[in-house]
Formats: C-alpha cells, sequence, structure tokens
C-alpha cells in the first residue's frame, strides 16, 4: 500500500473516532452518576476535592484521579454539558490512536488499520467517551501501558529504557485512577512472565511500576474495604454470575444500545424482550463464535512467524487473565459486574482480533475461505457497532436518566405554593439545571411513614411533587404510593427516561 494511501486512510479513522465521539455530545442530559463526578470535582481546591473524594465510602474512593483531572478541566473550560463530557470524548479518540500506534509497532500497517478502526467504532468506546465518568480516562491509560509495553515485546537490542520508564509511570497514573487498573496491570505482570519466561527482562519492566505504584497499592489495602469488601458503597448484584459474565462480553463487544434496552430487561417479561430481539442477537452469537474459533485455531497451529504469534500469545493471555480476575474480583466484592468494570478488556481485544484472519497461520493457500469468512464476521462486528452507536444516539430507547427535563417540568408546573421533593435521586443534577428549591428527602426526617415525612418536610404544603430517579433500585418503590395515600392523593404522573415525577395534593 502506498504511503500516502495508508496515512490518509489513517486520518479518516482518525476523523471517523472525532465524530463518533463529539456527535451530539450534549444532547442527553446528564444522569445520575455523572451527577456524582459534578459532587466530586466541585470544591474550590485540590484538596478539598481530594478530601470529598477518599471520604466517602463508595465506588468512587478507589478511583481518585478523574475527579481531580475534571476539576483543573472545569476550573479550565466551564461548567456545560459539552466541555465537562469533551474532557471524555478527546480521551477517547487519544485510546484510538494509541492502539494504532501500538498494533503498527507489533504487527504492521494492515493490523494497526484493523484495530484501531475496531475501537474507533466501538459502541463501548463511544458510550464512555460521551460520558463524564472515570472510563475513557482510564481506557486512554491501559492503551499507552500497552504502547509503551510493547518496546519489550521488540526483537530491537536497543536501550529500551525511556519505554520503560513511561510505562512504569503510566502503570503508576492508573493505579491512581481504579483499583480496577491495578487488576489490569497485573494481568499484563502475569502475562508477561508466562509468555515471555525472561526474569532479567521481567526485573528490567515491573520494579519501577511496581515502586511507583506502592502509595496507591497502600492506599487500597489499608482501606476498610479489604477486611470487608462489601462494606464499601456500590451496586450490588441479584443476578447469577453467568449472566454477569454473559453481559460483560456482550458489552465490550457490541456496547449496551445493540440488543434490548437495559430497563425493559429488569421487567418480569424480560424473557420475552430478548426473544423480540432474536435476529440482532442471533447476529452477534455467530459473529462472535466465527472470529472466536479463528482466533483459537490461529493459536494453536505453530507458525514460522513466531514474533507475530507469540505477541498474540501476550494478548491473549492479558484478555484471559483480566477477564478471570475481573471474575475473582467481582466474586470477592459481590459487585453488579458490568462491562464498564472491566474496561481494560477491549484494548487487547480490538488489538486482537485482526489476528483472526491476517496472518493465518493454518492456510498456505491464500484463496482459503475461512480467513476470508473470519473477515467479513469482523466487518459485521464493525457494522454491528455503528449500528449500536446510532441507537444510543437517535433512540430515546436508549436515553440516560432524563434531569433536564424533569426540572424543566417542574420550574413550568411549580407555582409558589407548591413544594417538590427528591426521594431518590442526584440533588447536585437538579442544581445544575436550574432547580434550587426542592428539597431532598433524608434518613433524618421523622414520621411514621412517607406521606408524614413528606408533609414535616413540605410545611403541609397542599400540593407536592415527588421526584424518583431509577425507581428501580429505590428500596421504597414498592410502598410509597400506599404509605403516600394516607394524607395524599395521586393527581397526575410525568414519565421521562428512568425519571418520574409524582403530583400529589393534600387530602381535605
Amino acid at each position: 500500500m502506498k504511503q500516502s494511501k495508508y496515512y490518509f486512510i489513517v486520518f479518516i479513522i482518525i476523523i471517523i473516532s472525532i465524530f463518533l465521539r463529539f456527535y451530539l455530545l450534549q444532547n442527553q442530559s446528564l444522569w445520575f452518576d455523572e451527577g456524582w463526578s459534578l459532587a466530586l470535582s466541585d470544591r474550590t481546591t485540590f484538596q478539598e476535592n481530594l478530601s470529598a473524594i477518599v471520604n466517602r465510602e463508595a465506588g468512587d474512593k478507589y478511583q481518585p484521579l478523574y475527579y481531580l483531572v475534571l476539576f483543573y478541566w472545569r476550573s479550565a473550560f466551564g461548567d456545560s454539558e459539552f466541555a465537562i463530557r469533551s474532557l471524555s470524548a478527546l480521551l477517547g479518540v487519544g485510546s484510538v490512536i494509541a492502539v494504532f500506534f501500538t498494533s503498527l509497532r507489533v504487527y504492521g500497517k494492515k493490523h494497526a488499520l484493523w484495530s484501531s478502526m475496531l475501537l474507533a467504532v466501538s459502541s463501548f468506546n463511544v458510550f464512555y467517551s460521551q460520558d463524564a465518568r472515570p472510563y475513557a480516562l482510564l481506557i486512554f491509560i491501559a492503551s499507552l501501558q500497552i504502547y509503551f509495553f510493547s518496546y519489550a515485546m521488540s526483537v530491537n537490542k536497543s536501550n529500551k529504557i525511556i519505554s520503560q520508564l513511561l510505562f512504569a509511570i503510566f502503570t503508576a497514573i492508573g493505579s491512581c485512577g481504579s483499583i480496577l487498573s491495578i487488576i489490569f496491570s497485573s494481568s499484563i505482570f502475569l502475562s508477561h512472565a508466562i509468555v515471555y519466561r525472561n526474569l532479567k527482562e521481567l526485573a528490567k519492566w515491573w520494579i519501577a511500576p511496581v515502586v511507583f505504584s506502592s502509595p496507591m497499592i497502600w492506599f487500597y489495602l489499608s482501606s476498610s474495604a479489604v477486611s470487608d469488601p462489601t462494606a464499601t458503597e456500590v451496586t450490588r448484584t441479584g443476578l447469577p454470575i453467568l449472566q454477569n459474565i454473559m453481559f460483560v462480553i456482550y458489552g465490550i463487544l457490541v456496547g449496551t444500545s445493540y440488543g434490548p434496552p437495559m430497563d425493559k430487561l429488569r421487567d418480569d417479561e424480560k424473557i420475552n424482550v430478548l426473544l423480540s430481539y432474536w435476529p440482532v442477537l442471533l447476529i452477534f452469537i455467530i459473529v462472535s463464535t466465527v472470529i472466536f474459533i479463528a482466533l483459537v485455531k490461529s493459536l494453536l497451529i505453530p507458525s514460522k512467524r513466531k514474533r507475530y504469534q507469540r505477541a498474540d500469545y501476550f494478548f491473549t493471555s492479558v484478555l484471559f487473565t483480566s477477564f478471570l480476575l475481573s471474575f475473582l474480583f467481582a466474586l470477592a466484592t459481590k459487585i453488579n459486574w458490568l462491562p464498564r468494570h472491566s474496561f481494560y478488556l477491549c484494548i487487547p481485544l480490538v488489538i486482537l482480533i485482526p489476528s483472526a484472519f491476517l496472518h493465518n497461520y493454518q492456510h498456505k493457500n491464500k484463496f482459503t475461505l475461512a480467513p476470508k469468512l473470519t473477515k467479513l464476521a469482523t466487518v459485521t462486528l464493525l457494522s454491528m457497532n455503528v449500528y449500536s452507536n446510532f441507537q444510543y444516539y437517535l433512540n430515546p430507547a436508549y436515553a440516560k436518566d432524563d434531569y433536564r427535563s424533569a426540572v424543566r417540568y417542574l420550574l413550568e408546573n411549580r407555582n409558589e405554593s407548591a413544594k417538590s421533593v427528591l426521594l431518590y435521586g442526584q440533588p447536585k443534577l437538579l442544581r445544575y439545571y436550574g432547580d434550587s428549591s426542592t428539597t431532598y428527602l433524608t434518613k433524618t426526617v421523622k414520621g411514621k411513614n412517607m406521606a408524614e415525612k413528606v408533609s414535616i418536610l413540605t410545611k403541609n404544603a397542599d400540593t407536592v411533587f415527588l421526584i424518583v430517579n431509577r425507581e428501580f433500585d429505590w428500596e421504597l418503590k414498592d410502598v410509597f404510593k400506599k404509605e403516600m395515600s394516607y394524607l395524599y392523593n395521586l393527581e397526575d404522573q410525568a414519565d421521562w427516561p428512568y425519571m418520574k415525577i409524582y403530583r400529589f395534593t393534600k387530602k381535605k
């Protein structure tokens, strides 16, 4: 391929990655978790934000870096939805570029095009590149770790001390980003030891990362979560672990907007919902199976191109060990294991997939059908991700929590005598969108039932708007209407994605 044509294609891939990450960036409202990003980056100084993060007994305590970076980002670029999310969008583009140069170094030009295109259109990566949450930053750091570590896989005997130092630095930065990044770094270490089996090289590459990361490792090990992993406030799973495993694989490969909307899978009719999406789910199963079988065959049959195959062994080991460590972490903490908790899987995955058809270890005949079938499956996977992206952009069924519309409704319908109460949700987002009057029902409000508590909190107002975000997570969802009926009549209900507002009037 001519140089000019090749780099034109690279340029197009980067443009695609930019477009997909910035397209309709501020179209959707900030949602519940993004409200925590605002709350934990909202103080006036670095020290105040850091104190707020480490004193919060929740999962955010163990991923402090993003909130500190977001604090400075907001100081520089403002608080609009576009400004807040643009940090993640830029980091998402950076991950595509890092994966391109990693694949170029390890495998060559064609492989680099495929890997970077897979990540450029990845629905999983695009979603978190449009989300004011830590995951785009963590994926970017993981991609840089792999890029600098790729120098360890090089047959070039020249001095690698600069790449070793940068790998150590970004491994330490990753440890500040999330306790989950330590899982990924551990999988790189294990894979290096298993595949390359060189104790001297192992020491050269890993002593510095361990030393640099030791303060954060000590911080995690000294936390209360070590003695009681279930003490930290995170969403616990109520599902069989097998369902979480399947969901993680599905979410990483095609994103969560490819098949049925997540809220429909919380209903009692979820089996019927899944069956109604059988065509797209069948395509997913066929495509992923074809790619998986081709990868396994390429790994099992020896090749003369040992450099490429050893790299395949390494990335396969990283993928498998990081998945296994994530599984063990989920079992220990009883966390609701979701694709985002295994964000790092997308990096070795997109690097590895092109090996299923590009190197063709098992086929001397270039006209063999298997590589062409695998290439077709990979092209189909790209198309599935594009479809998933535009479902996320344009289909309201996949929208995030719509705080923006809920606040607009309150401001238009709440008169001076009416009061509004947030029963479950993120107060920061109500204020962000301009509602400073809504109060939050806390556990300190006394009363024998919900109606009494609301009456006390609203000073016996005749009309009360009650706001609930993600009602399916709320422990009182099945009783609050009944309790409210002791003092109030339900007059109206307004619904948006993951948001409900109930209008009650006092009984005479």
